[in-house]
């Protein structure tokens, strides 16, 4: 059942295709969820070209008893009812299960270091895949590699199709990566709420699947659920030690839906402070990530008063210093900064206007 399983995995494998040809990508019929002959020796034939030559040696066998046209009594090959049949001994095809793994994992980690590159191969990464399903034809981890490389390859619906036909099988439904490159196909096809309980799938069966919990963190950071954001992103930068500009800038941006949460002072005081921190962190580690100096921005902006500074035109200026070093960051969104911009000009003039008066009124 496995082989068969793992061949009808083979066929969608190649039809789905790569090369420089763009795929047709219509779905099939879908499924509710998420593999190719082992020859064990890389140069031996496939399992069914041995099947075959087996077969013909069978077939040998019956032609001595049969196609010399002599009389049962003329020698040869037993015929009568009561004697014995001589016995076929079949080779042993099966791969040795050790080798098959260590084959597999070594082409994964090719996927995997392709993938991880700046920009991800996905070319490489879906050859390296599919070799090591001829490997080993029932590896989840090798064909959710597939899926997860045509992702790379911006063919979201292919990659779903490849997920929804493995996910038939009992073994991909406790597959943390198969609940992952669901999550990354769902996000992609604006489906967040599919994405997150994917997201929430892959942590709950692997809690060590930190790219996993770094897009749950995001999708809570989206639906307010600042408390369980900021529990993942600090086990994500103290236990996994994941301090770049992106899972910082999502440490502070919990830290500071946080502070929402509590009155000026005090623990409000806390976690805009640890903000703060968090943003600044990211943009020396990353001086051209713009998201961390636009937190800035608003972190400043929305906290009157801020921690340490007492007069709101220091702080205005400054949240509107952060502003504009975002407008030159790569990827702005001109009409994001315009709008934070008008708030602060807005904000800049009442307080100016408040102050004249109390000269005016106090010579």
């Amino acid at each position: 059942m496995t082989r068969r399983i793992g061949a009808s995995l083979l066929c969608l494998l190649v039809a789905c295709g790569g090369g420089d040809k763009k795929e047709k990508t219509t779905p099939g019929k879908k499924t509710d969820g998420q593999s190719m002959k082992d020859t064990g020796d890389p140069e031996a034939p496939p399992a069914g070209g041995g099947t075959g030559g087996t077969a013909g040696t069978g077939g040998g066998s019956d032609a001595a008893g049969t196609g010399s046209g002599g009389s049962p009594n003329s020698g040869g090959v037993a015929s009568e009812p009561g004697d014995a049949m001589p016995q076929v001994t079949y080779p042993n095809l099966d791969p040795d299960p050790a080798q098959a793994k260590t084959q597999v994992d070594a082409h994964l980690a090719i996927a995997k270091n392709a993938l991880a590159q700046q920009t991800p191969d996905g070319d490489t990464a879906l050859k390296e895949a599919r070799i090591a399903l001829t490997y080993d034809a029932a590896s989840v981890d090798a064909a959710a590699m597939v899926a997860f490389a045509y992702y790379h390859k911006k063919l979201y619906e292919t990659a779903e199709l490849v997920l929804d036909d493995l996910f038939k099988r009992d073994a991909a439904k406790n597959n943390a990566q198969v609940y992952y490159v669901y999550g990354l196909v769902y996000d992609k096809t604006n489906r967040p709420d599919r994405a997150s309980l994917a997201y929430q799938k892959a942590v709950g069966l692997d809690p060590n699947h930190a790219s996993a919990m770094v897009n749950l963190g995001v999708h809570y950071l989206q639906n307010g659920r600042y408390d369980e954001a900021e529990q993942l992103f600090e086990r994500l930068t103290t236990q996994f030690k994941r301090t770049d500009a992106v899972t910082l800038t999502s440490l502070g941006a919990a830290y500071r839906g946080r502070s929402a949460d509590f009155p000026p002072g005090g623990q409000r005081d806390q976690y805009v402070a640890k903000a703060d921190g968090a943003f600044k962190r990211a943009t020396k580690v990353n001086s051209s990530y713009g998201p961390a100096y636009y937190n800035l921005g608003l972190l400043y902006l929305e906290n009157d008063p801020f921690p340490g500074i007492a007069d709101p035109l220091v702080r205005l200026n400054a949240a509107k210093g952060w502003f504009d070093q975002y407008k030159n960051m790569p990827g702005v969104d001109i009409k994001l900064y315009d709008d934070r911009m008008k708030d602060v000009t807005k904000l800049i003039k009442r307080i100016e206007k408040q102050n004249k008066k109390k000269k005016s009124s106090n010579p």
